[in-house]
């Protein structure tokens, strides 16, 4: 009778007892069975009104002949594929092939099986087909893993390796303490989140699913820290979703799906599921369009004269390359100099020589080289030194010429790397205060009290340190007047220089004539630079213990022949003091004796500008 009434209805006996017995199939009670109705109508409902698949649940479940061996109530055929999983240099877990729980997700989603392919019914006509996008297939590479069991990397919750484990959001569960598809999505409920209705447990709005395992508040070295204050989790700049975004609608909202996507990440090519690579990655947001406002365009200074080669080398940037410096794999990205999840645009340092905003999180190379490696930076010469230091992958005098002219000083003959700006900031002979504060035994009467703008008006307290961002840095810097972005990305002037820095053509021969530079005050005039801190006019070109006015004014000499302005390694008695270090391709030696210069017998010994100046002559 019973069998009558559900044929009279149009049902099989088999689907109308699984519609009696779904709840029970699903662990839910009868109470509850219309928490299941949702399926109906939305993507997962494959059936066919009127036909024998015209029940939404066949597809996936059965009370009869189902397999047996992999869940009780399974109806969908299951895939036979061996994928290729994902993998990655962080990652601490072993990856395995999907097991039981997410294979039976894959059935549909790896597209080697047909929708309507069940156990216990055959093949089953389906009114919807596998939409782009959702066709994961046998490369899951491009896709967050599942099926393994999180281990401990410094970056995830500490819930998660707990007994039982569990993530920092009841909706966000684990199965079986693995990580599977409905560990993030709910198969029967397509639109918990009412932005993305893509059957995710709850709404991902300010990355709510990535932070329930991925965790911001871990101790360092965890690289997520910062997360919570950093600009990428709380700017409130507006995106379209047509560039790339997330669909959320504001930096902050998008937060992790900014950068990465779950699923399919383009071309199998990016890292950590980053929808593109390297500077591509940031450039959405940083190349002065799509966002609301506008970011200021980072990626057109590298279209400058002069920038760090970010867009031209080919090294890859990798997360885990702790083993500073760098000495292979030259590469200068955007991840070499900022954590992209710490970065912001306040918070930093006020005053050198600690980190500023956008460098919050970064890692560094200490003063005391590549043995001790700050996680993170706590100083901004610390960013600097992990290529411009130790490092062995540098390139070398010839190769400079692209960043403009390249002195080489009296002391790189006797140095193994003339190039390592870390030795030469730790000179006890004279060095510009970077990595130390002034301590010099000369008076400095030529400082200025203010350093000038970049409108030549009273700026930043001069202090007792300074930034190597003081000088390098973009030519039109905020933090000094101008309209640009901050940082040494690209500049109008040799070096990535912040302002005018002169430098005469060398003569042919050491100690020959060279041409000379005309001296004018101001921002346009050779010396910009130097006078950003140092006073010429009252000061320099007067003072008594050297007359600078002769060798500038009166030769046209630039600051860059005399003075090395990073500081004086493996210096002697004879040279060093107040950054004093000849360019060898202006100054020749006297009568063969060693190029010097004397302090405190006010003298030089040397040929320059087809001058003899020796010890008889007092300056």
């Amino acid at each position: 009778m019973r069998a009558e009434r559900t044929q009279s209805l149009g049902i099989r006996p088999a689907a109308g007892l699984l519609l009696l017995l779904l709840p029970l199939l699903l662990g839910l009670p009868r109470a509850a069975q219309g928490q299941s109705a949702p399926v109906v109508g939305t993507k997962h409902d494959l059936s066919v009104p009127g036909t024998v698949s015209g029940q939404p649940c066949v597809f996936c479940h059965t009370p009869h002949d189902s397999y047996v061996a992999e869940k009780p109530d399974w109806n969908h055929l299951l895939s036979i594929q061996t994928y290729t999983l994902y993998t990655s240099t962080t990652t601490k877990t072993v990856m395995q092939q999907p097991n039981q729980s997410s294979k039976q997700c894959l059935s549909c989603h790896d597209g080697t099986v047909a929708l309507g392919q069940t156990k216990a019914q055959g093949l089953l006509n389906t009114s919807r087909i596998l939409g782009a996008g959702k066709n994961l297939g046998a490369n899951l590479s491009n896709d967050h893993p599942i099926s393994f069991t999180p281990v401990s990397d410094g970056q995830l919750a500490a819930s998660l390796f707990l007994t039982p484990p569990a993530t920092k959001d009841p909706a966000v569960k684990l199965v079986a303490g693995a990580v599977e598809c409905t560990t993030c999505h709910n198969p029967h409920i397509p639109n918990k989140d009412t932005v993305v209705p893509s059957f995710l447990v709850r709404s991902n709005a300010s990355s709510a699913i990535c932070l329930a395992c991925h965790d911001p508040s871990q101790p360092r070295p965890n690289r997520l820290q910062g997360w919570t204050t950093g600009s990428h989790g709380t700017a409130t700049n507006t995106t379209p979703a047509a560039a790339g975004f997330g669909a959320y609608g504001t930096v902050a909202l998008n937060a992790c799906l900014n950068c990465h996507l779950p699923h399919n990440t383009p071309a199998n090519s990016s890292p950590r599921l980053l929808r593109q690579y390297e500077e591509a990655a940031c450039s959405p947001c940083h190349n002065g369009t799509n966002l609301t406002p506008a970011l200021l365009n980072v990626m057109g200074e590298f279209s400058k004269v002069y920038a760090h080669p970010t867009t031209t080398v080919s090294g890859l940037h990798e997360a885990n390359e702790n083993a500073f410096p760098l000495n292979a794999n030259r590469h200068a990205e955007c991840p070499d100099c900022h954590n992209g999840h710490a970065a912001a645009n306040a918070g930093g340092a006020a005053l050198p020589p600690g980190v500023q905003s956008a460098l919050l999180g970064a890692t560094g190379v200490s003063n005391a080289g590549g043995a001790v490696n700050p996680q993170p930076a706590n100083n901004e010469y610390e960013v600097c030194f992990k290529c411009h230091a130790d490092s062995t992958g540098k390139p070398q005098s010839s190769a400079y010429s692209v960043y403009g002219y390249t002195p080489f000083r009296v002391t790189f003959a006797t140095s193994t790397d003339p190039y390592n700006v870390r030795l030469q900031m730790q000179s006890t002979a004279s060095s510009h205060p970077v990595t130390h504060a002034r301590n010099s035994p000369y008076p400095q009467s030529s400082l200025r009290v203010n350093m000038l703008t970049l409108s030549y008006t009273a700026g930043r307290a001069m202090g007792t340190q300074v930034y190597c961002t003081d000088c390098h840095t973009n030519n039109q810097d905020r933090n000094f007047g101008g309209l640009g972005p901050n940082g040494p990305h690209g500049s109008a002037y040799p070096h990535i220089l912040e302002r005018n820095y002169q430098v005469n053509t060398p003569p042919a021969t050491p100690g020959g004539t060279f041409p000379s530079l005309t001296y004018s005050a101001g921002i346009n005039g050779p010396f910009a630079l130097c006078e950003k801190c140092h006073e010429f006019t009252n000061s320099i070109f007067q003072d008594a213990t050297f007359r600078h006015n002769i060798h500038s004014i009166g030769v046209g000499a630039s600051c860059a022949i005399c003075h090395s302005p990073h500081g004086v390694a493996n210096s002697s008695a004879n040279i060093g003091p107040r950054l004093v270090n000849f360019d060898t391709h202006f100054v020749g030696q006297n009568s063969g004796r060693p190029i010097q210069f004397n302090k405190a017998g006010r003298y030089c010994d040397l040929v320059c500008h087809q001058q003899a100046h020796d010890s008889g002559m007092t300056y």
